[in-house]
């Protein structure tokens, strides 16, 4: 079903392909046997183009793109025909694709945090990328300005952990640019970034193809974002790519009936709204929050500033916001994991400074969902045992009535036997998201405190813990705080939101309101910036 595979410029000539990939194959063998991870897949990439590979996790497109690259483990098999300006390439000839990598291909990872040598200054990264390229190291400044960023002096220096998520992306891209490659792969660039800091990267790699002619691979799980870079597109589903064509074309006419479901399940800006629950007292009472956090040999850092707000029972609030604003800090310190002055109640008790025996009630009443699953699970537990640990810790029960809970629990957020024996690292992010889930419900808790709970999953993933989170707020009359850096999510979740600037809540109402009608200057270019299909971000590619 998938249209035809033309070499056709993004200015509408046609092209003799750079890249080109035929029947790619790739197995890998397990304890298990081999798992057939890409099926057959044909794509063609011509210079100054970006080609988008979208699909849920696990369908293929990371493999795909680590294939190509040669940095695939050594209990893969790749099989089929890879060339560059029709020369053959053997991603299994490591010295050969050394010389390729960062020459000829390059590649920018989905976690620059991960991608960085936290010992190593901006500076040591880029003098040993272009040590190894044998270029001049007195470009490195040139290279940062290259990548978008306005002032080099100020990041030279720094370490990874000194800067701030977009910088770190800009970084990378930087490094990715020692070799004056001519085709740079992409996987899931901006997939932790919030809105604006996202769209400056967009830009950039926009500019970067127009400027240079650079020929782009990017892969992401937003659909927004391929729509308004990408000039073609590839979906992918369990290894095979079953649709492709240029994007508008896939993105508004789609022909596979996967397409469609992928279209279908993304939270949508023109989407309709929650019905908001009726007004009541509130569960939860936020007054003149502050946190300042203080490290030896800087200045005090005002992180949070007289923040107010309610959170009333069956309602949520969602909060956003760029990195930095204050979101996760706002949530800590009403949990109590940081300090800072104001006042939080629940119930119209002070919970500010309570005592130890305290706390152990309030940890029943509060429950925090954490952005990553895989970090917040024990790797060496069994799900059922993680899920139970909150009833055993609280002495609920006898182990029985404990366990039989944390067992029907788990069926209820679609977590079966079959799974609840494994450890987190033999489940998916979604079923891993769903535990998490479990073990904050466990206890009963009448406010649950979300940070960004589902901005790693795709789009289908996503829709399906939505639709959970949904569900069981609804059914327990649970207060959410439900923090996110997507608006389009924030908008089918949330009964009202609050806007974070340097701190400081600028706007709140409403979600329908709010977004409707913006009055603050900030929440206008957060809504602005939000990625859309129809939209066209990027410039034309140079001419060949």
């Amino acid at each position: 079903m998938s249209r035809a595979l033309t070499n056709t410029a993004p200015s509408g000539e046609t092209r003799a392909a750079l890249l080109q990939a035929r029947d790619v194959h790739v197995t890998f063998q397990t304890d298990r046997g081999p798992v057939h991870a890409v099926r057959g897949v044909d794509f063609d990439l011509v210079p100054g183009e970006i080609l988008g590979f979208v699909g849920e996790s696990g369908s293929g497109k990371s493999v795909s793109c680590q294939a190509l690259m040669g940095l695939l483990p050594g209990n893969a098999a790749i099989q089929g025909n890879l060339q560059i300006d029709g020369r053959a390439i053997d991603p299994t000839d490591s010295p050969a694709m050394a010389d390729l990598r960062g020459q000829t291909l390059s590649m920018i990872f989905q976690d620059p945090m991960s991608a960085l040598d936290p010992l190593m200054t901006v500076r040591g990264h880029l003098v040993q990328r272009l040590t190894r390229h044998r270029q001049d190291i007195n470009d490195a400044e040139a290279l940062l300005t290259r990548a978008g960023i306005a002032d080099p002096g100020q990041v030279i220096d720094a370490y990874p952990h000194q800067l701030s998520g977009g910088l770190c992306q800009r970084v990378a891209i930087a490094l990715a640019l020692t070799g004056r490659p001519r085709i740079l792969v992409a996987d899931e660039p901006t997939t932790a970034l919030d809105v604006t800091i996202q769209a400056q990267v967009l830009d950039l790699l926009a500019e970067l193809r127009a400027r240079d002619g650079l020929a782009v691979i990017l892969i992401s799980h937003d659909l927004g974002v391929v729509a308004e870079i990408c000039d073609r597109i590839a979906v992918m589903k369990a290894g095979e790519i079953v649709e492709t064509g240029p994007v508008n074309d896939v993105l508004m006419t789609p022909v596979h009936p996967y397409t469609r479901a992928l279209l279908d399940a993304r939270p949508r800006m023109d989407g309709p709204t929650r019905s908001p629950p009726a007004r009541a007292a509130p569960l939860l009472s936020v007054r003149d929050l502050s946190v300042t956090y203080r490290t030896p040999g800087r200045p005090p850092h005002r992180a949070v500033e007289s923040v107010s707000f309610d959170v009333a029972p069956g309602e949520t609030l969602g909060v956003v916001g760029e990195s930095g604003s204050g979101k996760s800090t706002v949530a800590k310190r009403i949990i109590g994991l940081v300090d800072g002055a104001g006042e939080v109640s629940l119930g119209g008790s002070k919970i500010d400074t309570p005592s130890s025996a305290e706390w152990r009630c309030l940890r029943r009443r509060v429950q925090y969902v954490f952005q990553d699953p895989l970090g917040a699970l024990d790797p060496r537990m069994r799900v059922l045992a993680q899920v139970r640990e909150p009833l055993d810790i609280q002495r609920i029960g006898n182990r029985a009535d404990r366990t039989e809970k944390a067992q029907a629990l788990l069926q209820e957020v679609g977590i079966g036997p079959d799974l609840q024996n494994q450890t987190p690292v033999e489940l998916s992010g979604g079923q891993r998201q769903r535990v998490l889930l479990a073990r904050a419900l466990i206890l009963e808790p009448e406010l649950l405190l979300c940070d960004e709970p589902v901005s790693a999953l795709d789009v289908s993933i996503q829709a399906q813990v939505l639709a959970l989170l949904d569900r069981l707020t609804a059914a327990r009359n649970l207060a959410m705080v439900f923090i996110s850096h997507d608006l389009a999510v924030i908008r089918q979740v949330a009964d009202r939101v609050a806007v974070l600037y340097q701190g400081r809540v600028v706007e709140t109402g409403p979600v329908d309101r709010v977004f409707a009608a913006p009055e603050h200057p900030y929440t206008r270019s957060l809504l602005d910036a939000v990625p859309r299909i129809g939209r066209r971000r990027a410039a034309e590619a140079v001419p060949s």
